[in-house]
């Protein structure tokens, strides 16, 4: 391959990214807006304004482009703030974790929506939450599992912890930030739900069990 050829060959794979990122942009804020069923391949190309043809290009189909839109918040987003880091002052190192995720997941509240909406409907999505939910899942079971070794904390599954407090955490966003309870007046501070469930974690993981 000459030079310019494999000038020519990098020009297009940077514009075949830039498109993907364009219809992916595309695809997550028209998911966000009218959530997963009443979304449209249509209403995507029309929003990223390209042809209804350049989205199969990239995409197979409406599921495959909603589970690439959730992929890239999971990775790109949610997975920095889920470990619990090994430092001098675990409290605050778990209350910075729960803020950035919850700021994330505020950041997106049309998107969670859509995606109970699409678990309910397609087997892959559920699937994909699942794997990609996983991932997450373990590797707090790993740090839990490393301070259990180095003593830091008492003894429990910290696989089922790990679970459990994810799914508290996940479920408390879902109710307080998208759905407002319970703040009937709406006024909702991402600030009471961080420090709630900051306390949870904590009793959770470096509490005491009474004999």
């Amino acid at each position: 391959m000459t030079v310019d050829q494999s000038e020519t060959a990098n020009t297009r794979q940077n514009q075949a990214a830039a498109t993907r990122r364009h219809l992916l942009d595309a695809a997550g804020a028209v998911f966000e807006e009218r959530g997963y069923k009443a979304a449209t391949v249509g209403a995507i190309t029309d929003r990223a304004n390209t042809a209804h043809g350049t989205f199969y290009l990239y995409f197979r189909n409406k599921e495959d482009a909603f589970c690439q839109v959730i992929e890239s918040v999971i990775v790109d987003e949610l997975s920095v703030s889920v470990v619990v880091p090994h430092d001098d002052a675990p409290r605050r190192a778990m209350e910075d974790g729960i803020r950035a995720f919850l700021a994330a997941y505020h950041q997106h509240e049309g998107l969670w929506r859509a995606l109970l909406e699409g678990m309910l409907q397609s087997r892959r999505v559920e699937q994909m939450w699942l794997d990609l939910r996983r991932a997450l899942v373990m590797r707090l079971s790993g740090t839990f599992a490393a301070q259990q070794r180095s003593g830091e904390v008492r003894e429990f599954d910290p696989t089922m912890v790990a679970h459990s407090l994810a799914a508290m955490t996940e479920w408390s966003a879902f109710t307080y930030l998208v759905l407002g309870e319970p703040t009937p007046d709406q006024r909702r501070d991402p600030e009471v739900l961080v420090a709630t469930l900051t306390d949870l974690w904590y009793r959770a993981i470096y509490g005491t069990v009474d004999g």
